[in-house]
């Protein structure tokens, strides 16, 4: 079956899609890419065309990017199938500030442990319950975060409209994940509830579960057409960088 995993952002780049097709259980291969296929994006106004730049990886050919408060359609032609996913991106809050700090768990939390880089932030969420944010840290331009479990997800549903000051959104290992000098990074994501539904729902079927109350496992449902699987969002995102001083 065909799987999807893509963005369409309203930052200026390269927007891209990854194609790939299930496997065995048991295979300990990386999943085989979904080559030749037909790939676009449409907001009803324009329309993209993406192109395969590597095995299963589509991209669009120039830097472009989305407006918000519009719905965005991938189409994608596969070995004579068709496959739709709609998908609608909301503003997102502007990050005004980002600092990063050298934590003592002892003296901020009363409890023994490491000394850690804490990565806070400064936004002014947007009035109206339904915002959904992802937050991805970057140091020196590289993720250190690459997995789903890793990544922050919230809802707004308890700070809606609200000034959020200095709060920590992440943290760093000092000299293994981050020094004096290097540059961090925070992209704020404001994802909408249905891929934060779709997120939850992969980790309850990966690292929440295990306990005699676990549901039976179930493929997690897709926004998809045609019994594809993945997930294809619309997403406004905001930037910020600070450098770590001593």
């Amino acid at each position: 079956r065909l799987v999807v995993e893509g963005w369409f952002t309203d930052q200026l780049q390269q927007q891209e899609i990854k194609l790939t097709l299930t496997s065995s259980y048991f295979s300990n291969q990386a999943a085989p890419p979904a080559s030749d296929a037909i790939v676009t994006v449409t907001n009803g106004e324009q329309t993209w065309e993406f192109e395969e730049q590597f095995p299963g990886i589509y991209r669009t050919p120039l830097e472009v990017f989305g407006e918000p408060e519009k719905w965005y359609t991938m189409n994608v032609d596969y070995n004579g199938e068709q496959y739709e996913a709609t998908s609608y991106m909301r503003t997102v809050a502007p990050v005004d500030s980002l600092h990063v700090k050298v934590v003592d768990p002892l003296v901020e939390f009363g409890f023994p442990g490491d000394l850690y880089y804490s990565v806070r932030l400064w936004t002014q969420e947007l009035p109206g319950v339904g915002d959904h944010y992802m937050w991805i840290t970057s140091v020196n331009g590289f993720p250190v975060r690459d997995t789903l479990n890793e990544l922050t997800l919230v809802s707004d549903g308890l700070f809606d409209g609200a000034y959020v000051a200095d709060i920590e959104i992440d943290f760093l290992e000092i000299d293994t994940e981050a020094s004096i000098g290097d540059t961090v990074s925070i992209e704020q994501w404001n994802i909408g509830l249905e891929a934060y539904d779709t997120f939850f729902a992969i980790l309850n079927e990966t690292i929440f579960n295990g306990g005699i109350f676990d549901a039976p496992p179930a493929n997690v449902q897709s926004n998809i057409s045609n019994g594809a699987l993945g997930y294809f969002g619309a997403a406004g995102v905001s930037t910020k960088s600070t450098v770590i001083e001593e």
